[in-house]
């Protein structure tokens, strides 16, 4: 018996949910240049609280050289009191709590939780960015009217780094820990509006996130690609495969992005081998972008390279582009 297609309307809603917990799941990013699976929920800030901590604790200190400031690092985390000692000299510093309890906020499991300790944040500091993000996309709102919520928040977020504090920066933002909760908004913001179908607007966003920081720790680069693909901009998608080489050998997003590209540029023989890699990078993503394998009611944890679950990410990334391209997905029945 063949199994019942789901109302179009129900699908974009389920397809738009798994979206949104894809990217709330990787909303901690990483300090690698290359995240290797998605950020689970209660994703835990330990690392940038740490690095916060040693950064308070040899502020206003000169080090003659870069092996001097190391050496010192070294030796507080050897101590293994930074954490202490950072939030002792801290304590009177209203930011400072302020962005312990948006951490805490991040890391609940309970959204009431989260929205509680985001409003404690804020009471302590009003300009809060991780708190002010938090809530705009814990409260159930219209979606019209979180995505200019969040907008405010990136902005107010930008006036706060200022314009010269970003421009010297461009380029390596997220190696300053003061700009990651600006970042984090803008990614939620993009999100919002591929949700509301406002590509242009979002890959704008995301256009804007890569300029500042290359080294993509959070991986927009994945959504960007679904985007460029979805509105047919095969020129900036190509650019996108030259700018991170090599991401196509080991990532299933841009293996699976490299066939519909190649596809689209009516180069037939070349999306035949790019699907042959594809596949080895990961077998599963085909099933799911051709419809045969549904995707889950909610996207796992996490994903393991060449496993079920970051195909079931990499379809997500990929939907837009092929929901609108019936002739791909044919194409794609053919080879098998």
């Amino acid at each position: 018996m063949s199994r019942k297609r789901r109302k179009p309307s129900v699908a974009k809603a389920r397809r738009h949910r798994l979206r949104a917990e894809k990217h709330a799941r990787r909303a901690g990013a990483s300090d690698r240049s290359d995240p290797a699976s998605a950020v689970p929920p209660g994703y835990s800030f330990v690392a940038e609280r740490a690095l916060r901590d040693l950064h308070a604790l040899i502020e206003g200190q000169e080090f003659e050289t870069m092996d001097d400031l190391n050496a010192r690092l070294l030796e507080l985390i050897e101590q293994g009191c930074a954490s202490e000692t950072a939030q002792a000299s801290k304590q009177n510093d209203p930011k400072w709590r302020a962005q312990e309890l948006a951490y805490d906020a991040m890391e609940a499991e309970d959204p009431l939780e989260a929205l509680r300790l985001a409003a404690q944040a804020l009471r302590l500091d009003p300009d809060c960015t991780d708190a002010l993000r938090l809530k705009v996309s814990l409260v159930p709102t219209e979606l019209d009217t979180r995505i200019q919520r969040m907008r405010e928040v990136v902005e107010k977020a930008e006036r706060n780094l200022g314009e010269d504090f970003i421009e010297e920066h461009r380029g390596h933002f997220w190696g300053l820990l003061s700009t990651r909760p600006y970042m984090r908004a803008m990614q939620d913001l993009a999100d919002l509006l591929t949700q509301a179908d406002r590509l242009d607007e979002a890959i704008a966003v995301y256009e804007r996130m890569l300029e500042l920081n290359p080294n993509d720790n959070q991986g927009v680069r994945y959504a960007l690609l679904g985007l460029y693909l979805a509105t047919k901009r095969t020129e900036r998608a190509a650019e996108l495969f030259e700018r991170y080489p090599g991401e196509e050998d080991y990532s299933a997003v841009f293996a699976w992005g490299r066939v519909l590209l190649d596809w689209l540029g009516s180069h037939e023989a070349s999306a035949r081998l790019a699907l042959l890699s594809a596949r080895r990078v990961n077998p599963f993503v085909e099933g799911y972008l051709t419809g045969e394998q549904p995707l889950p009611q909610r996207l796992p944890p996490g994903y393991s390279p060449g496993e079920p679950s970051e195909a079931q990410f990499a379809a997500t990334e990929l939907w837009l582009a092929c929901k609108g391209l019936p002739e791909f997905t044919a194409w794609l029945r053919e080879q098998q």
